[in-house]
């Protein structure tokens, strides 16, 4: 089997030329950081098997993230590069080229963009670049680019015409011999670093270039004076390597005057921080009115529709009219078939979501929006990157805290992640609207984006205190990958839309089926395992009744609503169904109408409403996020993220149930003795030194 690692800097086009390679639907945006782990795929072609790996994006070989690191570790143990390089930022694509020929690593370079380029009155000498480069360069499009074309390409390389016939490594590397720099480039620069270590410590040329490019060897990575020397010598030697690069493009490439790539007429209204504050904040919250107040409840309703035509009426009247077993036919009716359609409910809404988003990643909005947003987010310890952490939140907080590996340093990805669940996921979205719509009717969609802003709030203020304590950020600096604004491929987002929908409910479906079972027999058996409809009498109300007195202070002192939380805890798209079973309804809007009545077993007033939505918002999130988040942050940010979440959820919910039951002045009250805690809280964590956490390469 022939590999191919695709490498290069951020936002080159590698998730795309590897999408359009393998005919994959991997995430791509317009903005870099998309890929945060290396994705493979093997495909097969005239009776031979390829495997493509798609890299994190890397600037340098001395890593600043832990992407980069991924791609490092990657491409220093790898003979089968393929160097994506964009037309319009040779000078820095080049930067890591020239490291890793360095480092005596072959690879074939491909450039993207080009057409682009070309656009602007622009030109490369791909002849004279092939010749300056010693390195075959070609020209790709890798929106279009087929694997039949890619590997006639690679067929035509001298590089791998030796050995692509052969069931070997497709390049070649030889990692002790040295004395041929010269073969690809005239390391002049680079000699003159190798004797000013040579003259300091007793190295060998190996051992020294592998150190001026980040990868300290096992044998010297106890000598910290080598490392100190290095990081002094590295600044002259960053400004050498582009001076050597500014030499061999200086006759190769020609530049329009005054090009500046990814700059348009349009970022001068853009990037004014005012307008574009208010184009967010305005078309984010417009599309969440009409998707999920208005398109999306159709959509639902339809798809809901034609899943009891074919399959839940049919089914259901085959069973009345063969058994007698009331049993049987509430464990489908109740259990089975409401599971179901409740994940049909909201599987259009989350992704006519998913869509949305792709269309602000696509067209090169969420760059703008970072780069406005960097100085503002800064006074939290965070920058502009943190942007990408909140609207992947929205879609799935799982997604988005493995994302926060992305972050610079070890300090933001901790405090990005333990943030990060503060942001609304898609999994509350639909238990928010139909709270809201039960009980706000007309004031429904402004609660709903209420608790949007309260969670922002809340996860800045929490990133705040956690920046004056335990994780203040040393170093804030903010690399922005800023691409052109450009129109959107609606057929690739459409897609890609469907398919992240598919994803959701491949990972949700088989979850709220069993816990959505479990619940319902839990709910409906006795003690005694005999059947029952009066959900008062069943094993679950049971235990939820005999730790409900604890939510009293909120106003959830309800058997079933603790129930419904509890379940929440493994995934919030449970919380729905947990409570359409417990109050025996099957679609929302007989669940929106039970949620009134004061004899439903589920109910609530408008008070404890507003309460159970603030507890929502900011409660423990889902089994697979904490699972992520622990393995991220390690054990000790671990509980400290869910003790404060939980902490944070029930004060929140207490303040806001006074308010409405007891009047603004208590309220205050309240909160003033919340805050005086929460000083406390801060003093004291003033005083915890940081854990072995935030030394370990874990969290590097």
């Amino acid at each position: 089997m022939f590999k191919f690692i695709i490498a290069g800097n951020p936002n080159v086009g590698k998730s795309t030329l590897f999408n359009s390679i393998t005919k994959s639907s991997e995430h791509t945006g317009n903005y870099h950081g998309v890929t945060v782990e290396e994705k493979s795929k093997i495909v097969k072609f005239n009776n031979e098997s390829y495997q493509f790996v798609d890299l994190p994006g890397i600037y340098s070989l001395n890593c600043n993230s832990f992407e980069e690191e991924v791609s490092k570790t990657q491409l220093l143990k790898s003979n089968n590069i393929i160097m994506l390089l964009d037309a319009n930022s040779l000078r820095k694509n080049l930067y890591l080229c020239l490291q890793l020929s360095e480092m005596n690593i072959n690879y074939k370079i491909l450039i993207n963009n080009y057409d682009y380029f070309k656009k602007n009155k622009n030109e490369i000498d791909v002849n004279l670049l092939n010749k300056n480069l010693k390195n075959e360069v070609e020209i790709v499009n890798a929106k279009k680019i087929k694997l039949q074309e890619f590997l006639k390409i690679i067929k035509n390389d001298s590089v791998f015409s030796s050995n692509y016939n052969k069931k070997t490594e497709i390049f070649k590397k030889n990692e002790q011999n040295l004395n041929n720099l010269e073969n690809n480039f005239n390391f002049d620069y680079l000699k003159k670093y190798i004797n000013l270590v040579k003259n300091k410590f007793n190295l060998t040329d190996y051992e020294i270039i592998h150190a001026l490019n980040g990868d300290i060897l096992p044998n010297l990575q106890k000598k910290q004076e080598i490392f100190d020397y290095i990081q002094q010598i590295l600044p002259d030697l960053i400004a050498d390597r582009y001076k050597f690069i500014d030499n061999l493009l200086e006759k190769a490439i020609k530049i329009k005057s005054g090009f500046c790539y990814g700059y348009s007429k349009f970022d001068k209204i853009l990037l004014n921080p005012i307008f574009m504050l208010i184009f967010f904040v305005f078309t984010f919250f417009a599309s969440i009115y009409i998707i999920f107040f208005n398109i999306g409840p159709l959509f639902s309703d339809f798809l809901i529709n034609i899943f009891n035509f074919l399959i839940a009426t049919p089914f259901l009247n085959f069973l009345y009219s063969t058994i007698d077993n009331i049993w049987v036919i509430q464990f489908f009716e109740g259990g089975v078939f409401s599971s179901v359609t409740t994940v049909l409910s909201f599987l259009p809404q989350v992704t006519l979501l998913f869509i949305f988003l792709g269309v602000l990643e696509d067209s090169g909005l969420i760059g703008r929006l970072a780069f406005v947003l960097d100085d503002f987010l800064s006074a939290f310890g965070l920058n502009g990157k943190a942007i990408y952490i909140m609207l992947l939140g929205f879609g799935c907080n799982t997604v988005s805290t493995m994302a926060t590996r992305s972050m610079n340093t070890k300090e933001l990805k901790i405090k990005s992640a333990i943030i990060n669940p503060y942001f609304s996921c898609m999994a509350r979205l639909p238990i928010f609207v139909i709270i809201a719509s039960a009980f706000f009717s007309k004031y429904a969609y402004f609660v709903v984006a209420g608790l949007y802003v309260l969670g922002i709030v809340v996860a800045l203020v929490m990133s705040l205190i956690l920046n004056k304590t335990m994780l203040p950020t040393k170093r804030n600096d903010f690399l922005l990958e800023f691409a052109p604004l450009r129109g959107v491929e609606f057929k690739r987002v459409l897609k890609l839309g469907a398919q992240n929908g598919l994803d959701m409910l491949k990972r949700i479906f088989g979850v709220v089926l069993t816990v959505g079972i479990i619940v319902w027999i839990l709910s409906h058996t006795k003690f005694n395992l005999q059947f029952t409809e009066a959900i008062t009498d069943s094993i679950l109300f049971f235990f939820a009744d005999k730790i409900s007195f604890l939510f009293a202070p909120i106003g959830l002192n309800n058997a079933g609503i603790v129930s419904a939380l509890i379940v929440g805890l493994m995934a919030k798209e449970l919380i729905v169904s947990t409570i359409s079973i417990t109050n025996s309804v099957n679609t929302n809007s007989a669940l929106i109408s039970s949620l009134t009545l004061s004899s439903s077993v589920v109910h609530f007033t408008p008070a404890s409403a507003l309460s159970f939505l603030v507890f929502i918002l900011l409660y423990c999130p889902c089994m697979s996020n904490m699972a992520v988040l622990k393995k991220e942050v390690g054990g000790f940010y671990f509980a400290f993220a869910t003790l404060s979440q939980l902490t944070i959820a029930y004060l929140m919910s207490f303040v806001v149930y006074l308010a409405c039951t007891k009047g603004a002045m208590l309220s205050i009250l309240a909160a003033v003795i919340i805050a005086a805690i929460v000083a406390s809280i801060i003093y004291i964590s003033k005083k915890i030194k940081h854990p072995k956490c935030l030394s370990c390469n874990k969290c590097k």
